[in-house]
């Protein structure tokens, strides 16, 4: 079965900005999936995902980001990276309400990753996710593409011309090995390549401060990166990785793989999302045989109880 597609518009944060929200559903699907695209793109760059999925038991929902694609706001910048996090729960909160669910299971990429990730840390949100999926997350940026920041990003203009913008000058070569990928990147006219003085401060500063919080995350976590990867270092997401207390985390390398896993080369992306379906499928699976432990031992305590009642009333 196909997905209907349908697209909407929320408004976020305390200066109600416009955001456009896409959503896939078919009806009656149990699982819900929140994906949150990366820096400088959109969420309508992620036709694999969805195509992949297109026979699966899965609503998918996702929004541009403020200040990307079709969302109002200056291309490349925020007043905070708080604002992001906002924008997010803002999102997941009429998402849910839509879908009368209470619980989903959340999708990261690159930016995206470090956001939901944020987003996951927070102790009152944590309940409702059944399970996070950070792709390349930007936690450590390449120390080439640091340099190329910080020399055009200080702590000074960030300081005092927070909101002005510059080309992040991005290698859109490791975005992936497919050159049909790159090329409609770089035709897209959603996809910019801005980035505000405060928010390239913000995001190298972001990275270290999430990668130590790592261990107040108690939802399921998979991590997925190339080895490859010119943009974001892998050692963030390996670090993350150790980091974590929760048992249920897992992490796979690729090893010949760039920064978009979901849009290498069929064989190569199609491994990647088997991995996400295998992740997803393992927790549903272990939930509904939690659930059953939980029914059969409830059952079997009101048994045990209507015996005891049986006993006194016959003695009596």
């Amino acid at each position: 079965m196909t997905f209907h597609h349908k697209e909407f518009h929320i408004l976020s944060g305390s200066d109600k900005s416009k955001l456009y929200c896409q959503s896939w559903t078919k009806p009656k699907a149990n699982r819900l999936v929140v994906f949150h695209h990366g820096f400088g793109e959109h969420s309508g760059r992620y036709t694999n995902l969805l195509r992949y999925f297109a026979k699966s038991d899965v609503n998918f929902y996702s929004f541009d980001m403020r200040g990307h694609g079709n969302s109002e706001g200056k291309r490349g910048h925020a007043d905070s990276f708080d604002l992001y996090v906002r924008d997010l729960s803002d999102f997941v909160s009429e998402v849910l309400k839509r879908e009368n669910k209470e619980r989903f299971f959340l999708l990261g990429h690159s930016l995206g990753g470090a956001i939901t990730l944020r987003y996951a840390q927070e102790g009152i949100n944590q309940d409702n996710i059944l399970g996070l999926v950070l792709s390349s997350p930007a936690l450590r940026v390449r120390m080439d593409f640091e340099k190329r920041i910080k020399k055009v990003v200080g702590s000074f203009l960030s300081k005092f011309s927070p909101a002005t913008t510059v080309d992040a000058n991005l290698e859109l070569r490791f975005l992936s090995h497919d050159p049909e990928v790159i090329e409609a990147y770089r035709q897209d006219p959603l996809v910019h390549g801005k980035v505000s003085f405060r928010m390239g401060t913000e995001l190298l500063e972001l990275g270290p401060r999430l990668i130590r919080k790592a261990g107040v995350l108690r939802c399921p976590v998979l991590i997925l990166h190339g080895q490859e990867d010119g943009l974001i270092d892998v050692n963030g997401s390996t670090e993350l990785y150790k980091n974590l207390i929760y048992r249920n985390k897992r992490i796979r390398i690729y090893p010949d793989l760039y920064h978009e896993l979901m849009n290498e080369f069929p064989e190569h992306r199609e491994e990647v999302f088997r991995d996400i379906q295998s992740f997803w499928e393992t927790i549903v699976r272990e939930k509904i045989e939690a659930e059953s432990k939980s029914k059969a031992g409830t059952l079997k305590k009101a048994a045990v109880s209507s015996v005891k009642k049986k006993k006194v009333v016959s003695n009596s």
